[in-house]
């Protein structure tokens, strides 16, 4: 018996042996509330890529304390054993969720470095469209037009085909439906008023089908600012029914069966004109994209930010230029610098508290 408790005093590892794997469980711990600290101290960051890299730094430090743990154990303790279960948790993991979470994260990772979209562009995927509210390592989330907010897996976003309109401008366009007693010519002349009453740039139109009882036509024209997208579709068809209307053209889309009278007149919308509260009424956008404007504006006024940044370490350079002249305007242009510098950091951080309290 008492050899046998000599046996395993010998083979058991004091206490102290312990204290280097305790010291690097301790240093991980504080490691990850440090980069956690560090990432959010700045409070006028963009949210979105805090959490983002937040993500990826409390993974990477939490492997790499695991490891330095392992390393550290004492001699008594079976590290081989330890190494074998890292080992087999690791792949586990990664033969369990290689169809979701590390899917889904080599997705996001794909997706940040393409870059092919931004919070506040509008995107359509996987049958869902609307605009970016947040792009996150596993996920994104985009504002559709019932102001609803969707989560999309990001392996989602690299398997289907995402539609993204231009910041630059896009193309709005409608289709009608109209009768073949009514001549080509006049029809084009129409559509291009009611174009141009909606707002839209170099208006075209297209005659996309000859049908059996009606000519299927395209009218469209070019919108420069993609934030008035819904209202500029819903004003296109709008003027189209006031254009025609007014014209005594009658549309025929897709397919209109309807009881006459004898005299076998057109039907046709009456034209009152509009009231004074439509005049007056919000668009849509004002409160159905609420939350991707923010994130839009944030992330545009960052950009600004950083360019701003750049400008002004230029201008700080000339400053130490040896003609006086010159090292004077760049002091001015040094200050007019700071200040904007100043305007855009307040702005970044209004936006940023109204993006989270959405």
């Amino acid at each position: 018996m008492l050899a046998q408790a000599d046996l395993v005093t010998e083979d058991s590892p004091p206490w102290t042996d312990w204290l280097p794997a305790l010291g690097a469980l301790a240093l991980t711990i504080l490691a990850i509330i440090a980069l956690r600290w560090f990432l959010t101290r700045n409070k006028v960051g963009d949210q979105a890529e805090v959490h983002f890299r937040g993500q990826l730094g409390t993974i990477g430090l939490a492997l790499l304390g695991l490891l330095a743990i392992i390393f550290l154990l004492p001699e008594g303790s079976d590290s081989d054993l330890a190494f074998s279960v890292f080992g087999l948790i690791v792949t586990g993991a990664l033969a369990i969720s290689s169809q979701s979470i590390i899917a889904n994260a080599m997705a996001g990772l794909m997706l940040r470095s393409v870059s092919s979209f931004k919070p506040g562009d509008f995107i359509e995927v996987a049958n869902h469209m609307g605009r970016v509210t947040e792009r996150d390592l596993f996920h994104t989330e985009i504002q559709t037009a019932d102001r609803d907010l969707i989560t999309l897996p990001n392996a989602i976003m690299v398997n289907q085909p995402v539609r993204v309109v231009r910041a630059s401008g896009t193309i709005v366009s409608a289709t009608a439906s109209i009768g073949y007693d009514v001549s080509r010519h006049i029809l084009e002349d129409l559509f291009v008023t009611a174009a141009e009453t909606a707002g839209l740039e170099e208006p075209f139109v297209q005659v996309l089908e000859l049908g059996d009882y009606s000519v299927n036509y395209r009218i469209a024209g070019f919108l420069g600012d993609p934030r008035k997208l819904l209202a500029t579709r819903s004003k296109l068809r709008g003027a189209i029914l006031d254009t025609l209307g007014q014209a005594g053209i009658e549309i025929m889309s897709p397919m209109y069966l309807a009881r006459r009278e004898a005299s076998n007149d057109p039907l046709l919308p009456g034209d009152d004109g509009p009231s004074a509260s439509s005049q007056t009424r919000r668009t849509a956008e004002s409160r159905v994209f609420d939350k991707a404007e923010t994130a839009g504006r944030l992330e545009d006024t960052r950009r600004k930010l950083t360019d701003a940044e750049e400008n002004l370490d230029l201008l700080r350079l000339e400053v130490h230029n040896e003609d006086p002249d010159t090292a004077e305007r760049a002091s001015r242009a040094v200050a007019r610098a700071e200040r904007r510098i100043d305007n855009l950091t307040k702005r970044i951080a209004q936006l940023t508290e109204a993006q989270l309290e959405d």
